[in-house]
């Protein structure tokens, strides 16, 4: 292991140490130290997108395009992540995208995005890509992420589901049946499973372990009928819709939030203006909009996914998309490339916040594998 891998963990373990109830303005301090120091030794640019909780952004000198962009976060998620990753360790998965591409400093450019977080801010990121639009753009995007096992086929996912949280203020307004009556119209206008998926969905189905995993990513099991490929269908295809009322009432605060697990033709901003029309003109809010999203299984980010699959494990788990909602729609809108999620697995005595070295060597040297292995699928052969 190189003195340039434990320069990393020692500059970035006072970021990765900091627990997660630390307030985002004490933790941005330390995300915008590491991330400097960082920016500084892989030679890119560190701009930092002001706000209560900021962006920053690691991007190659103007004049020199990446064709990579690796995604990550600085605090902590708002929503429970098991198990499509460890909680609490986004950091450690960013220590280890940013030590794995200083291993391949021969292989070109490659952006970075670090957002506060994955699960929350899809307007904020949104706005941050549209404005870097022109230094952003690449053909592949890649978020690693920590996983807490190792499966005997890793899992690639073609695409993510997606969600838009909507704030209601009026009182007056009935929530539930809001819901009901939105759901109700999405099911009948979703388009459901593809071809392909069909084919992708058969093979789930008759795998055990992925029914578990499948049932460990549900938030709510008893809100997805059916067994088998049935139930794997309507979990990953199927819009649902939830209900939060806040315990203590202000008047300033919406009175319910409107969540709605959203399937691949519902649009974020017609939805919000559906629930609008059906509150009469009352004050109705988007506070999230995360898009639902597809990958091909031909694009180059997914390819590289299933040939390093099978130098870690015994080959690729495909799924049409991931049971849960992840910030690659929000790419796709904003720079035309959806974000490919990678889950790298620990065994169970690492400790997130305080790494060993080790440890960081073997997260980032499966980042190293992704960068290398983008970059030679990119490449035409005899170039």
């Amino acid at each position: 292991m190189s003195t340039e891998l434990s320069a990393y963990l020692q500059k970035l373990q006072p970021l990765l140490s900091m627990p997660r109830e630390t307030l985002p303005q004490l933790t941005v301090d330390e995300a915008r130290r590491s991330l400097g120091w960082a920016a500084g030794t892989l030679g890119l640019e560190l701009i930092e997108i002001a706000g209560v909780a900021p962006t920053f952004l690691l991007l190659p000198p103007p004049g020199r395009d990446p064709d990579l962009l690796i995604f990550g976060s600085w605090h902590a998620e708002a929503l429970p992540v098991e198990p499509a990753a460890v909680e609490g360790a986004e950091r450690l998965a960013l220590a280890a995208a940013l030590a794995g591409l200083a291993r391949a400093p021969e292989m070109g450019a490659a952006a970075v995005v670090v957002a506060p977080g994955a699960s929350q801010g899809s307007l904020v990121l949104a706005g941050a890509l549209r404005a870097h639009r022109s230094r952003l753009q690449v053909p592949v995007a890649l978020w690693p992420r920590v996983t807490s096992r190792a499966p005997r086929r890793r899992r690639v996912f073609l695409g993510a589901r997606g969600r838009v949280v909507l704030g209601i203020w009026d009182e007056g307004i009935n929530p539930y049946r809001m819901r009901d009556d939105l759901v109700a119209e999405l099911k009948s206008e979703a388009y459901g499973p593809r071809p392909l998926d069909f084919e992708l969905l058969h093979k789930l189905g008759e795998n055990r372990d992925a029914l578990d995993f499948l049932e460990e990513a549900l938030e709510d099991p008893e809100a997805v009928s059916g067994e088998g490929e049935d139930r794997l269908t309507r979990a990953l295809f199927e819009p649902r819709g939830a209900v939060v009322v806040p315990q203590v009432r202000h008047p300033d605060r919406p009175q319910g939030w409107l969540i709605l697990d959203v399937t691949e033709n519902a649009e974020a901003g017609e939805l919000l203006e559906r629930a609008r029309r059906r509150a009469g003109g009352a004050r109705i809010e988007m506070a999230e909009g995360f898009p639902w999203d597809r990958i091909s299984i031909h694009h180059p980010s997914i390819q590289t996914q299933i040939k390093l699959t099978k130098t870690v494990s015994e080959g690729p788990e495909i799924w049409p998309v991931a049971p849960w909602m992840t910030p690659s729609g929000v790419f796709t809108a904003a720079l035309g490339t959806p974000l490919a999620e990678w889950g790298m697995p620990i065994h169970p005595g690492v400790a997130v916040r305080f790494p060993k070295l080790e440890d960081l060597d073997g997260l980032a040297g499966e980042v190293e594998g992704l960068v290398r292995g983008v970059r030679a699928v990119l490449t035409p052969r005899g170039s």
